[in-house]
């Protein structure tokens, strides 16, 4: 049917202009909750990456080893990973695939590698030794 009246029209209107207000903010609320669950990690820091019990990788030559084995890591969980190449490929198969849970190493190391694989994210608070952020 055709709206002849004014008043018709501007109910018309304002109508459709709270059904698109409520669309869009259904739409970013259902993207941000799925967002959120997709970002969620059982790892929240050392702590909890060392008492997972799940593999841990770290740089062929690093540090790093050692500093995990000091706070407890039995050897058999560490995994030796070579390049940043090697670190996205063990996070991706993950744990139970062979990879690993999460990659320690130094922090220049880490902000380069997380340059170019965006996907991945630093958990938990920064550690330091040696006046190195692991």
């Amino acid at each position: 049917e055709e709206v002849v009246s004014v008043l018709g029209r501007l109910v018309l209107i304002m109508w459709l202009f709270v059904v698109l207000i409520v669309n869009s903010s259904y739409t970013a609320s259902l993207t941000s909750i799925l967002t959120v669950q997709q970002l969620s990690s059982p790892i929240t820091g050392i702590d909890s990456l060392i008492s997972s019990g799940e593999p841990i990788g770290f740089q062929v030559g690093s540090f790093a080893e050692k500093y995990l084995i000091d706070l407890g890591v039995r050897k058999s969980r560490l995994i030796e990973l070579g390049s940043p190449e090697a670190y996205a490929a063990a996070l991706e198969k993950g744990p139970a695939n062979g990879g690993v849970a999460a990659v320690v190493d130094e922090r220049p190391y880490i902000d380069l590698f997380l340059s170019k694989y965006c996907k991945f994210s630093v958990r938990g608070n920064e550690f330091t030794k040696s006046g190195w952020g692991l």
